[in-house]
């Protein structure tokens, strides 16, 4: 398991940041302090340093050396967070702006700790779904999720290339959106796939409203399943949060 060493003097971000990252499955060693951050450098080899613009330079010259080492090396990327005032520096780096916003976080990081990052943040869900193929429609179960596309468990024969048009509702916003797509891939029932038959979709270009409004449902169920195993939602920095649709994600948090 990747580990991620996240160092950062505002304890909410902190919670925040921890909170996502092990969501995601990730081994997380979160400090507040440039003196425990100079500690833990000495005694781990972390496999991405998530890092304050503000803890970095109140660090000292020995926290320095030792973050300067690791991002120079290659052997430890360095994203850097963006403090509460502009601040340059030398050391190579990526950026996290403020406030975080998931789809960011999840595009930063995965290249450096997956040997085949995915590309889009990818929800599980069990959705229901209608598949239109000409003047015919069927009802379909759809399994996961993204701003790209979907895989959608269906009885339906479909071949790679073929383009289908699906109507999703996006439970608990009062909303669906209607999509064009073309299958990508497609599975047959088999005793090695448990006898799942379905095909991958990718979305044939998101016009702006469809986009935003898959990017609420994602965001909402990823920090309502944030909150659910791993942090109370109010224990999260919500200033340092960018949500777009703040009723939903509520909603999805149980009581």
């Amino acid at each position: 398991m990747k580990r991620i060493l996240v160092g950062d003097s505002r304890e909410g971000l902190i919670t925040t940041l921890e909170a996502i990252l092990k969501h995601w499955g990730y081994r997380v060693v979160a400090c507040t302090k440039a003196s425990t951050l100079t500690q833990l450098l000495r005694e781990i080899s972390p496999d991405l340093l998530l890092l304050g613009h503000d803890l970095l330079a109140t660090g000292g010259s020995e926290l320095f050396a030792q973050i300067s080492t690791c991002a120079t090396s290659g052997r430890c990327p360095l994203i850097m967070i963006e403090g509460q005032t502009p601040r340059q520096t030398s050391l190579p780096h990526e950026t996290l702006g403020l406030p975080l916003d998931l789809f960011t976080l999840f595009s930063l990081v995965q290249p450096h700790l997956e040997k085949i990052p995915r590309r889009n943040l990818r929800l599980s869900v069990k959705l229901p779904g209608l598949l239109c193929r000409g003047e015919s429609s069927l009802l379909a179960e759809v399994l996961s999720l993204s701003t790209h596309g979907l895989f959608v468990k269906s009885p339906l024969r479909a071949e790679v290339g073929e383009k289908l048009h699906v109507v999703l509702p996006l439970m608990g916003m009062k909303q669906e959106v209607e999509i064009d797509g073309e299958v990508l891939y497609s599975i047959r029932p088999g005793v090695e796939n448990n006898y799942l038959q379905g095909f991958g979709l990718g979305f044939s270009a998101t016009d702006p409203d469809k986009l935003n409004a898959l990017q609420s449902f994602i965001e909402a169920k990823v920090l309502g399943e944030v909150s659910e195993r791993h942090v109370d939602l109010e224990s999260l920095a919500r200033e340092h949060l960018q949500t777009r649709n703040d009723t939903v994600t509520l909603r999805l948090i149980p009581s």
